[in-house]
Formats: structure tokens, C-alpha cells, sequence
């Protein structure tokens, strides 16, 4: 059996996948055709069915089936690093050659190649496994890009924030490292050394209005975070209280919360939240091109996806809505070319990486003070 087959779907499984609205009944014709069988319009599907599954079935129906779920997946966010060695560009596509030789032999698809501006771009097709679901929902084909450019003297590595990213890219500065036999010196976005909640709002708010070239239109989604203080932390891990029912303190500790709509920054709510202690950890935004007075509307989503330490910063352009007339815009937001979308990507990269600069800067003042 090849690698990323986890077993063979049982009859049961195919009948419960053919009775699910996924499947229309032209798919379920086609699925008979391959076996011979020309069946009615009439039939009940349930019958159709419990027929086909009784059937002898080979690998080709089973993709099939599998790409009949196969609905896609949400665009991933992305994120970032910096390297800082003695490393050239010429390392790190030897690097990279190595490690996709090595994912090659795992039966994932890779390769390496150049873009025109000299970056590097590693291609990766890997499966993902979701055991929780039904059998044919449980592989999943996902495409990944990691590129890696030179900005002076540091190497910035981008891509999909995901765990097997973060394995390439593991694994490429490992080789790296080898190669020169030198220290990295790797830099991510993060507010890990800010503890104060104002300071890691404060990050977001500024963040937004830093994206070089737009102009913030409206907050339309923010997520807040408070972790827990120590003595919640230790009430939770004490499971040997010996206290009375008398002395038990029933009270209510809320870790998160969300605001959406329109204005959500300016809202009383949000000023609610931050008076209580809570901080962004998540934010979705929208931007016009500045100066431009039928510009498209651009949504912008950024987080860090480890929001008790403010860490695994990532960042998506979702799309824009397009201008249309009379200072309206479409209801339906449209995916950006791809070179736009890239572009706006670094914008948004830049955006964060000044806007944590400038809380470092500030932060630098006060203690000096």
C-alpha cells in the first residue's frame, strides 16, 4: 500500500458518501457507467445506493468518490521570517534542492525553480490527514509556495503558515547552517517581550494605518484575548481542593471575545474590551488606495495564531470589492491576481515589521525614563 493510503472504504462508507448532497445524480450515473449500468431516473438514490456499494470497486472509484468532497480548502494565511547570515542565495537554492529531493522520496511533489526577479520559489503538493472525518474527507491534497529572496544581507523566507511549511523551512536552515557553518540569526514578528495589553493593541492599531500606499476604509472584524493570571492558572491545575461548598467562588473568567460590523474600532464595545484587559490578537480590515476616489476596496486579515504569547504572526489579502458607480462598490469580494496579491502581501509584512519597530523604539524610551 503507498504512502498516504490509509485503508480501503468500506461498503458502508460508500453507501453513506453516495446519499450525501455532494453527490448529484449525474454523479451517480457516471459512477454506474464505469461499471456498465445505465440506471433510471426513478430509482430511489438509496437504492441506488446500497446497489452500488455491493458492487467489486478499485482504486479509481474511490478517487473518484474522494474528489467529489474534494471541495477545496480556504486560502491559507501567511507568514514570515528573516535569516541573517553569511549565507548567499546560491546556498540556499542548493539547500532547498536537498530538501525536495528528500520530500521527492516521501512521495510528495516539489521542485525548485527561479522567478524572474532572482527569488527562489519551492513548490510542494502534499497530502493532509483529517481523521475525524469520513472516509473520503480524510486525505487532502494541499499546493504550497515558499519563497526566498535576499533583502541586503538577510535571506526572507515566505509561505503558507502550516506545519509542514514550517518543516521545509526547518529543515532548509538546518541544511543552511551546515553549508556555512555560521550562526543565523532568525527574526519573526511577534510580541512575545510586550506583556502590557495596550502595548500589543497598540501593534494593530498602528499596524493598519502603515500599509504603505492605502488608506484604512473600516475595521470590520477584531478579536480580543486576556490570559489567564497566575492564580486562575493555579486554581484550574489544583484539582485536590479541600475547600467548603460555602467557600467555592462561582465567578465567570472570559479568555476571548469578538466584535464585528462596521466601526468596530471607534465602538464603545471595543473601548469595553480594552478597559477589562483584553487585547487584539486578530484583526480584519479594509483599505482604499489613498488618493484615488473610486478605488477598489481592499480586506486585509492579520493574527497571531499563538494569541496568549503573540506569537506565529501571520497575515492574508483577502480580495477586494470592486468600484462600480456612484461611490458604490460590489457585494462580492474577487480574489487579486496573483502578482497584486503578493505585492500587497509584502505591503502588509512591512506594515507589521514598522509598526513593531516602533512599539520596540517607544519601549526603549520608557525604560530609559
Amino acid at each position: 500500500m503507498k504512502i498516504g493510503n490509509i485503508y480501503s472504504a468500506s461498503d458502508k462508507a460508500l453507501f453513506d458518501a453516495l446519499c450525501q448532497g455532494n453527490v448529484t445524480s449525474a454523479d451517480i450515473r457516471r459512477l454506474f457507467l464505469t461499471h456498465g449500468i445505465i440506471i433510471s431516473r426513478s430509482t430511489n438514490r438509496r437504492e441506488l445506493a446500497a446497489h452500488f456499494s455491493r458492487l467489486v470497486h478499485d482504486y479509481d472509484d474511490f478517487q473518484a468518490l474522494a474528489k467529489l468532497f474534494d471541495a477545496g480548502h480556504r486560502r491559507e494565511r501567511l507568514a514570515s521570517l528573516r535569516v541573517t547570515s553569511t549565507a548567499q542565495l546560491a546556498d540556499y537554492e542548493s539547500a532547498a534542492l536537498e530538501i525536495v529531493a528528500q520530500l521527492k522520496s516521501n512521495t510528495d511533489a516539489a521542485s525548485v525553480s527561479k522567478n524572474d526577479d532572482g527569488s527562489i520559489r519551492i513548490a510542494i503538493r502534499y497530502k493532509t490527514f483529517h481523521f475525524n472525518k469520513s472516509e473520503f474527507r480524510q486525505i487532502e491534497t494541499r499546493d504550497a509556495i515558499i519563497t526566498i529572496e535576499k533583502d541586503g544581507g538577510t535571506a526572507v523566507i515566505r509561505g503558507p503558515q502550516n506545519d509542514k511549511v514550517d518543516e521545509v523551512c526547518r529543515a532548509i536552515l538546518t541544511t543552511i547552517k551546515e553549508k556555512v557553518d555560521d550562526k543565523l540569526d532568525i527574526t519573526e514578528i511577534n510580541l512575545e517581550h510586550f506583556r502590557e495589553p495596550m502595548q500589543r493593541t497598540t501593534f494593530f492599531v498602528q499596524m493598519i494605518d502603515l500599509v504603505h500606499g492605502y488608506k484604512k476604509h473600516d475595521v470590520t472584524d477584531v478579536y480580543f484575548y486576556k490570559p489567564k493570571d497566575e492564580k486562575a492558572k493555579e486554581q484550574d491545575e489544583d484539582d485536590g481542593s479541600t475547600e467548603s461548598e460555602d467557600d467555592i467562588n462561582l465567578g465567570i473568567r472570559i479568555t476571548s471575545g469578538m466584535l464585528k460590523g462596521e466601526g468596530v474600532l471607534a465602538s464603545q464595545e471595543m473601548s469595553n474590551f480594552i478597559s477589562r484587559g483584553f487585547y487584539i490578537s486578530k484583526i480584519v480590515w479594509q483599505a482604499k488606495v489613498a488618493g484615488e476616489f473610486d478605488s477598489d476596496i481592499y480586506e486585509f486579515e492579520a493574527q497571531f495564531s499563538e494569541p496568549e504569547t503573540c506569537t506565529r504572526f501571520s497575515y492574508l489579502v483577502r480580495g477586494h470589492y470592486k468600484y462600480q458607480e456612484d461611490q458604490k462598490h460590489s457585494n462580492t469580494r474577487t480574489q487579486l491576481a496573483s502578482d497584486e496579491d503578493v505585492e500587497l502581501s509584502k505591503a502588509i509584512e512591512t506594515a507589521a515589521r514598522t509598526s513593531l519597530n516602533k512599539l520596540e523604539i517607544a519601549a526603549g524610551v520608557a525604560n530609559n525614563d
